[in-house]
């Protein structure tokens, strides 16, 4: 015999199992019926589980500078040597901050190094400016379906041409701003600057179309070979081009109006000796000034002007090396290809001045 209480509590949690088994079926029906849902579409999932690591793969080896900066924040202060620098701080502050931290946030080697100590141990040697004669001069390596046009033996090429991101291209003519592998709109671009030189003013150029993007990555160290063989082929030249297009430029920061016809705006790239050792950077960007003002007095407002970057972008090879970025994404090629003959106009009347 229970007490009251205990009697009254024993009827009230003895009926309660009993009140939620329809609920448990209800509950069991739903799991299975989920159960079978998933089964139908498994094959689909197994396969995008299969794909996610190559789709991984395959982001990185597309833009793996950004991969690094995800991996390791700091690094968007500094800019890399691409078409579009990192976020532009302060560099004094910036300088301050190193002084307590010992690292130099304005370089990426240097940040490097602060999370790979190994690299710390790595002496890296500084690329040498290429002082050929004609007595050193060595043929141009070329290989199968890329081609180097130069002029006859014995004269003068004046113009180098070569384009470190052989790929770009103009997505409104295009649909992609890059050609993976392949050559893209600014090698036309490259082409046409060097048939107006050739054929309007008889100057002699030596371009070559050799693909250096194909791992993105090593661009710059793929262009630096183009150069120096292309400046060892040729040690009278006069100027060296590399030839590219902007981006993340709206439509109408793109396009200039000349002569009543639309035409892709110009911008001049200059590197600097702030991440590594280029004391003669200065020339190269007095050069560009006097080419932006050309450009500009005989063609107003269709070069943006001269920006100066961290990065070397192979210019110490020659004091008269510059990044030229005709148009952005949001051009056609056939604007860029209008203001290659533009740019070749100023260029022939600064080398005839």
């Amino acid at each position: 015999m229970y007490p009251a209480p205990a009697c009254r509590l024993k009827r009230m949690y003895s009926a309660h199992p009993r009140s939620f088994k329809p609920v448990l079926f209800i509950i069991y029906i739903i799991m299975w019926l989920l159960f079978l849902s998933l089964f139908s579409v498994y094959p689909v999932l197994g396969a995008a589980v299969k794909d996610f690591p190559g789709r991984i793969i395959a982001y990185c080896r597309k833009d793996p500078v950004e991969v690094f900066k995800k991996a390791m924040p700091v690094l968007e202060w500094s800019s890399f040597e691409d078409d579009t620098a990192g976020l532009q701080i302060s560099r004094e502050f910036w300088n301050t901050v190193a002084a307590f931290v010992r690292v130099d946030l304005c370089g990426a080697a240097a940040v490097l190094r602060s999370q790979i100590p190994l690299l710390a141990a790595v002496e890296f040697p500084e690329a040498e400016a290429v002082q050929a004669t004609r007595s050193e001069v060595s043929p141009v390596t070329v290989m199968p379906g890329e081609k180097v046009l130069a002029p006859p033996p014995g004269e003068e090429t004046l113009v180098c041409i070569y384009n470190t991101h052989t790929g770009e291209t103009y997505s409104l003519t295009d649909d992609v701003e890059r050609l993976d592998g392949g050559r893209g709109g600014v090698v036309a671009v490259a082409a046409a600057v060097e048939k107006t030189l050739a054929d309007k003013y008889g100057i002699k150029v030596a371009r070559s179309d050799k693909i250096n993007d194909a791992d993105y990555s090593t661009s710059y160290v793929e262009s630096e070979k183009t150069a120096r063989e292309l400046l060892a082929a040729n040690p009278e030249t006069k100027v060296l081009l590399d030839i590219h297009r902007d981006s993340e430029k709206t439509r109408k920061q793109s396009t200039v109006k000349v002569n009543g016809r639309a035409a892709a705006a110009i911008l001049l790239v200059v590197g600097s000796d702030a991440r590594s050792s280029f004391p003669g950077w200065s020339r190269n960007y007095d050069f560009a000034v006097k080419l932006s003002g050309k450009i500009n007095e005989m063609y107003p407002g269709l070069c943006l002007g001269v920006r100066v970057k961290d990065g070397r972008y192979n210019q110490f090879l020659h004091p008269h090396a510059v990044l030229v970025e005709v148009g952005t994404t949001n051009n056609y090629t056939e604007e860029a290809l209008r203001s290659a003959e533009y740019l070749a106009d100023a260029l022939a009347e600064l080398l005839a001045s």
